[in-house]
């Protein structure tokens, strides 16, 4: 009797009867992800229906406030070597809503601290990249270049930019537009903080607005209940845009960067 081999593509020649058990299978498909469905309904004050799958920067769509923590390695604790960044960005029940993690170099972790170029990457529910931070480097406020984030989405485009105004009295940046690039907001640090702005007290608070009006805010605030410093965003204007709010979140990290990192 004489079966056709589907692997070795051969005649093979049995003696005995031979009994077919089971038929030839293909590999099952790989199901992706599903998308995380937003249960937003009664927790918050909305101002329209929120019920549909998100990806990205949709995630801070209505959300009042996210907050963002940074979690610490054992050998970073331990030892003066500084390793990279990583953060969870969390919603204000404390759902996981981003995880970040930095890619920056060794020798400019070393030589430039908290200065340092990098490039945060932001991963949503569904384990993809919703965000790309860039940061150019820039060490000092006398540098020639000044300190600025840009704002990256999937699949290359640019959102906006952070970019620093030094100032005598407070730290000041704009938030500008990606395409145009006109600003959208400015943010404004405490005042009488100094011209190198790197002085600020651990528990600070930054104004974003335009036109006069408060369209959020960023403070960093000691947490008891977790025992660490937490940077938090309030979304004090309910109308902002996903992207704007996109763009906030960047600033956010600009600033615990530049203001609130413990090696410099």
């Amino acid at each position: 009797m004489c079966f056709w081999s589907w692997r070795a593509h051969a005649c093979v020649v049995y003696d005995g009867p031979i009994s077919i058990t089971s038929q030839p299978t293909t590999a099952p498909e790989r199901i992706p992800l599903p998308l995380p469905i937003s249960t937003v309904d009664n927790s918050f004050p909305t101002h329209r229906s929120f019920s549909i799958p998100m990806t990205g920067y949709d995630f801070l769509t209505e959300l009042p406030s996210v907050h963002i923590e940074q979690t610490f390695e054992l050998n970073e604790a331990l030892t003066s070597v500084s390793s990279e960044n990583r953060y969870v960005v969390r919603s204000p029940l404390g759902d996981a809503i981003y995880a970040a993690s930095e890619s920056s170099t060794a020798n400019n972790r070393l030589l430039w601290g908290s200065a340092r170029p990098f490039q945060m990457h932001l991963l949503d529910k569904t384990h993809q990249e919703a965000m790309l931070l860039r940061k150019q480097f820039a060490l000092g406020a006398m540098c020639c270049h000044p300190k600025n984030l840009e704002v990256w989405i999937p699949p290359g485009n640019l959102l906006g930019r952070i970019v620093n105004s030094p100032t005598f009295l407070r730290p000041e940046y704009f938030i500008q537009d990606g395409v145009t690039g006109e600003p959208i907001f400015c943010i404004e640090g405490p005042e009488k903080s100094g011209f190198c702005c790197f002085c600020l007290p651990k528990e600070s608070f930054f104004k974003i607005h335009s036109g006069g009006d408060l369209r959020a805010s960023i403070d960093h605030k000691w947490v008891a209940g977790k025992s660490q410093y937490t940077t938090n965003i309030y979304f004090s204007d309910t109308k902002l845009t996903a992207k704007e709010r996109a763009l906030i979140l960047g600033a956010a990290f600009l600033m615990e960067y530049m203001y609130f990192q413990t090696r410099l």
